[in-house]
């Protein structure tokens, strides 16, 4: 099972205990702030760069939502684990959800964190950016 694939299932975890722990309720918001929690959790050795990206992904497509009860949207899902392919390194990550916006905005977090990460991870994400047009 490779970091989406465990990603993906965890998620799916989170929303059925949100629903079993709240009497068949749902709340969107509060599935999504597990969500950011769980990716923080998940890329602990950029932890500080996980924490703006879940940030910007919660603020910036999560509450912006027209249906905020029923997110995560299958947008987000994939806006979420192209975030987690990036830290992954991934240069075949599934990234065509993502806009020039986020590029930009992936950039300057990794250059306010450059000098907390290490050199190999620095240079796998620039790389990914620059392939995608976000410098």
């Amino acid at each position: 099972m490779n970091t989406i694939q465990k990603l993906l299932a965890d998620i799916q975890r989170i929303k059925k205990h949100e629903r079993s722990d709240n009497g068949g309720a749902y709340d969107g918001q509060r599935v999504c702030m597990q969500i950011c929690k769980l990716f923080e959790t998940s890329n602990r050795s950029s932890i500080n760069l996980a924490r703006s990206i879940s940030d910007y992904w919660f603020n910036t497509y999560v509450m912006a939502s027209d249906n905020l009860s029923e997110e995560p949207s299958e947008e987000n899902l994939n806006r979420i684990t192209a975030f987690q392919s990036f830290l992954d390194g991934d240069d075949d990550g599934e990234y065509d959800v993502l806009n020039s916006e986020d590029w930009e905005t992936l950039r300057d977090f990794v250059n306010l964190e450059a000098e907390d990460l290490d050199l190999d991870f620095l240079q796998s994400m620039m790389s990914i950016i620059l392939s995608h047009d976000g410098i």
